[in-house]
C-alpha cells in the first residue's frame, strides 16, 4: 500500500500551469517546489553551515533558513531573517526567502 505522503509528494512536484511555488510537508520535513520545479529541503538553524537543522516553522526563533537542492545535493542556500521578520512556511513566502538567499 502507498502512504498518503508519498502520494502527496508524488502530487507536489507535477508541474502546473501557473507555476506556482508548492509546499510538501511531512512528519520532520518541509519542502518546497519552487517555481521552476525545483525540489528544495528547507531547515531552520542557529548558523549558516547548519551543524544544528531543525524542521522550519511559523514559531521558530532561529536566525537562518537553509535551503537545499535535493537534486544537485551540493548546493546549498541561506537565508537570514532580518530582526523581527515572519518565519513563514507557506509557499509564497517560501519561494521569496529563497529568492532572497545566498549561496553558500
Amino acid at each position: 500500500m502507498v502512504s498518503a505522503s508519498s502520494v502527496a509528494a508524488a502530487l507536489a512536484v507535477i508541474p502546473t500551469k501557473d507555476d506556482a511555488p508548492r509546499v510538501i510537508q511531512q512528519f520532520t520535513s518541509i519542502f518546497l517546489v519552487n517555481r521552476y520545479g525545483e525540489l528544495w529541503r528547507v531547515y531552520d538553524s542557529t548558523a549558516p553551515e547548519g551543524a544544528d537543522r531543525k524542521m522550519p516553522s511559523p514559531g521558530s526563533t532561529l536566525p537562518i533558513r537553509l535551503f537545499v537542492a535535493l537534486a544537485r545535493k551540493t548546493e546549498l542556500r541561506v537565508h537570514t531573517f532580518a530582526p523581527g521578520e515572519a518565519h513563514d512556511t507557506d509557499p509564497v513566502s517560501l519561494q521569496d526567502q529563497l529568492d532572497e538567499s545566498s549561496k553558500v
